[in-house]
């Protein structure tokens, strides 16, 4: 059982962390840079739902310090506060990612609905008998829960979009970055399903509550600052590739067809060849197996253009800069394999530049269509 005192003040730390968590993100400035403006937007919006979340802990801190027993009002608060919160969330990590997000159009939508849910709890709130009220309020917790999935599937349709966007883009630490967050999105929901627990069960159930919400948002802002010291080159990606472009994985393309495949590029024949040759020199010095390379860092280290490269690679070789590096990678792999039997999945993995043998696996069994064991055995 927890005391009164230590509820207060497990409430009163749930307070002070996301508050003092949001003005840090205040504090924190992206260079004024026109491709970075969505992320800083998006950063402030997110900080905003951090001080948000912190002010309503306040109350909840001063109603019980005060010794103000109406849980109708106190659990009111909290499913507005929540319900702006998870919007804000969702808002912020949209704008983020995708600089078409939270148009004109769905500043509406998103004014409106916390418009209409106000009014319902306040409604609700002025009804006479406390029966209906508490049934009012399980209604208001469903409508909250349908708010927040449709929050959350808009934040999986531009977290998708942005993997896409980022296929030509390879790196091993900012795909591993962006798949972190949907993390938070599964966070909001079991958090809002335990909102209803708060009227029928002990008060201190309520305490276990604010200690989830909390680590919430520590999660929350880690993912926030992770993406902020990898910004810089995830906005490159981000602002140069077309996501709803995405081309599908291609198995393999051999020099034959690449030769054959000249005349469609757009490149001159001699450019052509210069780039060929600097992708044959660069491919049999390894470079491929430089763990979270990028195509900028691919075309310094030949001594071309990124833009060249990707172009050659889209027009000669038809696959992005993510396909061709994941295909020589996989075919040295399948050489390691049948020449040096006693190494084990991980060390190959790592010898050819995968992050993981989890990575490897994957990416092994999307290219050839199976797993790396199946296919070893089988030799």
């Amino acid at each position: 059982m927890i005391s009164n005192e230590l509820e207060l003040n497990i409430v009163l730390i749930g307070w002070v962390v996301p508050f003092l968590l949001g003005l840090f993100l205040f504090m924190i400035k992206t260079p004024e840079a026109r491709a970075q403006a969505h992320y800083e937007k998006g950063k402030t919006i997110v900080a905003i739902s951090f001080l948000l979340f912190g002010v309503e802990l306040l109350c909840q801190w001063l109603m019980r310090k005060l010794e103000i027993a109406n849980p109708i009002l106190s659990v009111s608060i909290y499913l507005y506060v929540f319900c702006i919160v998870s919007e804000l969330l969702a808002v912020g990590y949209c704008t983020v990612l995708w600089t078409g997000a939270f148009n004109k159009r769905q500043r509406r939508i998103f004014l409106m609905v916390l418009s209409l849910f106000a009014l319902a709890l306040v409604v609700n709130y002025l009804l006479p008998s406390r029966k209906w009220q508490l049934w009012g309020l399980l209604l208001c917790c469903v409508t909250l829960f349908a708010i927040t999935c449709n929050a959350i599937y808009s934040c999986i349709v531009v977290y998708r979009r942005t993997v896409k966007s980022l296929r030509t883009y390879y790196s091993d630490v900012v795909e591993g970055m962006i798949r972190w967050m949907p993390g938070v999105g599964f966070g909001i929901l079991v958090f809002l399903l335990s909102a209803p627990l708060i009227i029928w069960l002990p008060r201190w159930v309520g305490v276990y509550q604010v200690v989830l919400g909390t680590i919430l948002f520590i999660y929350t802002f880690i993912c926030i600052i992770n993406f902020s010291a990898n910004y810089k080159s995830l906005a490159v990606a981000l602002d140069e590739n077309d996501p709803e472009r995405g081309q599908e994985a291609v198995p393999d393309t051999s020099d034959d067809d690449a030769q054959a495949n000249m005349h469609h590029s757009s490149l001159s024949d001699s450019l052509l060849e210069i780039i060929r040759g600097k992708e044959e020199r660069w491919c049999a010095q390894g470079g491929y197996r430089t763990r979270g390379i990028t195509i900028e860092q691919a075309a310094h280290e030949m001594g071309t253009n990124r833009h060249y490269l990707s172009r050659y690679l889209n027009e000669v070789k038809n696959m992005t800069f993510y396909e061709w590096v994941a295909q020589m990678r996989i075919r040295e792999a399948q050489s390691i394999m049948i020449i040096e039997r006693n190494k084990t999945i991980e060390q190959i993995a790592g010898l050819v530049g995968f992050s993981s043998p989890s990575t490897f696996s994957i990416t092994f069994k999307r290219i050839v269509g199976i797993s790396p064991n199946q296919w070893r055995n089988q030799q």
